[in-house]
């Protein structure tokens, strides 16, 4: 059976964009691509709310991806594959990082994965759009920030050989909230997902 790691923020928790309670097993993105791939992979979901590529989060401690992803790591090895999907939290208004300081750690990440033994696929979230339900992202930036991060993760993905998918590409963040997946966006990133894992 093949382990495959899902390291990622709220959008991997399975955030509802309507009351922000949690999507079901059978909703969430992790939980469709386990009934895609089938008995063969197990899914091992690591979503967190809040979780930054590579940054300490004054108002939300332990939310730093890069420097808690050892843990996570240690605790769910040994696994063959890592999808890493994260830097929408990292637009918000308190960080003033630019978007290629969110691939370099998003780099970090893969690269510490590929050293565990994983193969690495690297998802580019897809951008924010107005309007943006939450007063910690200034909307201009914010979207602006976000559509910077595919173009810069596929650089990263290709430099190292791994698989990459915008995500952008295929689904939308709900004109709910702006930020957050509906129902039908985390089926069709499963989807999307199994077509790269099985190719």
């Amino acid at each position: 059976m093949k382990a495959l790691l899902c390291y990622g923020d709220s959008n991997t928790w399975g955030a509802n964009p309507k009351d922000i309670s949690r999507f079901d097993d059978q909703t969430r993105w992790t939980g469709v691509l386990q009934c895609l791939l089938g008995e063969g992979w197990r899914v091992l979901e690591e979503g967190l709310s809040n979780r930054t590529t590579g940054f300490d989060d004054a108002l939300v401690p332990m939310r730093n991806g890069k420097a808690t992803f050892p843990m996570v790591c240690d605790t769910h090895r040994p696994f063959e594959r890592l999808i890493v999907m994260l830097g929408t939290n990292d637009a918000k208004s308190r960080f003033r990082h630019q978007p290629d300081a969110a691939a370099d750690a998003v780099e970090a990440i893969g690269r510490m994965g590929r050293d565990a033994g994983a193969k690495v696929m690297l998802i580019a979230p897809p951008p924010l759009r107005s309007p943006i339900s939450y007063i910690e992202f200034e909307e201009e930036r914010a979207v602006s920030f976000s559509r910077a991060l595919a173009p810069l993760y596929l650089e990263v993905a290709e430099a190292n050989g791994w698989e990459f998918l915008n995500a952008g590409s295929v689904i939308a963040t709900s004109p709910l909230d702006g930020i957050h997946f509906d129902a039908e966006a985390h089926t069709r990133l499963a989807q999307a997902i199994s077509h790269i894992l099985r190719r």
